[in-house]
């Protein structure tokens, strides 16, 4: 009977529903092909911005658990020599969907990492600079808005070669 009880709870809290512990293999190949190819076979699924184009930075990736449900979080970086790490994109798990981009830069803004999972997210209207913080939220499979975070910290990039 504890059995069935148990079983109904997981199905019911969504545990039911596993994250691939591989998850984002498929995204980080279609990367490394990219950039060992100059982007001349982008894959139409990677919005890349030209600043990834030209070579000028050095990228990388961090798998990182933002909201702590024990699955990691893809996130696409530069290491432009920096103090803090700046992030392009932002892939998550979509309980519905499966691998899925949740934020991309678009050439418009960076997002950082702050208190070890908020994400501060800078954008550019022109000459003006719009900051926000959001925190990932994976049984919503949502961005949430929140208050603030601390300082960006720096984070190691396993490059893409």
């Amino acid at each position: 009977m504890a059995a069935i009880i148990l079983a109904a709870i997981c199905m019911v809290s969504g545990c039911a529903r596993a994250i691939p512990k591989d998850w984002y293999e498929g995204i980080l190949e279609n990367y490394k092909m990219g950039f060992s190819t100059g982007w001349k076979s982008n894959p139409s699924n990677i919005n890349i911005s030209e600043e990834m184009q030209n070579g000028t930075y050095s990228y990388g990736y961090l798998l990182k658990d933002l909201d702590g449900d024990g699955a990691d979080e893809l996130l696409i970086g530069i290491d432009d020599g920096a103090e803090e790490t700046k992030f392009t994109d932002v892939y998550i798990y979509h309980s519905d969907v499966g691998p899925f981009q949740a934020l991309n830069d678009g050439d418009g803004y960076y997002m950082y990492i702050c208190d070890g999972s908020t994400l501060r997210v800078d954008s550019w209207y022109g000459s003006e600079t719009k900051t926000e913080y959001m925190k990932y939220n994976s049984k919503n499979n949502a961005f949430l808005m929140v208050d603030g975070g601390s300082k960006p910290g720096h984070y190691t990039l396993t490059p893409f070669n």
